[in-house]
């Protein structure tokens, strides 16, 4: 594991903490690059999240409209039109915060490269394979979320369930 590599135990089982090798002035500028990262993350889960908020009110509100205009065929059909694309985004669109977010944490990881041996074995507590089930399973959880909105559009807006 990476823990063993980059830090050594002595006889009681302690770790050992190499410090960083970094000049003070670079180490200040990787602890800033490394706080904008993690904001990034924050701001870009945060997006992710309202946008299926978003979307899924859009939908409810599509629905409503389609109940209004349910003697309208080319009103139905231009909401059940205006559902699809709208789906098409919202994927679009939750697929490129989680890119965003993973290039973020790309850079984190690169920073913490060059951090002590204790900042190192504190971020591989939680192996990387781990965390991304956790974020790909949400990110499916979210995608799904969006297509299950939009079939209950077009069923909602269906002449068969008036």
């Amino acid at each position: 594991m990476a823990v063993q590599e980059i830090s050594r135990q002595d006889d009681e089982g302690e770790v050992e903490n190499d410090p960083s090798p970094l000049d003070e002035l670079t180490h200040a500028e990787m602890r800033m690059l490394y706080a904008e990262s993690t904001e990034s993350i924050r701001y870009a889960k945060t997006r992710q999240w309202r946008s299926l908020s978003g979307i899924l009110l859009m939908f409810g509100a599509l629905m409503a409209a389609s109940q209004f205009a349910a003697t309208n065929a080319q009103l139905v059909n231009l909401i059940v039109a205006i559902s699809f694309l709208c789906s098409g985004g919202a994927i679009y669109t939750l697929a490129l915060y989680q890119a965003w977010q993973n290039t973020e944490r790309e850079k984190l990881r690169e920073i913490g490269r060059h951090l002590s041996s204790y900042a190192q074995s504190v971020r591989a507590v939680k192996s990387s394979r781990e965390a991304n089930v956790h974020r790909y399973t949400l990110l499916i959880f979210m995608i799904f979320s969006v297509l299950i909105g939009n079939i209950m559009v077009v069923l909602f807006a269906s002449p068969v369930f008036h």
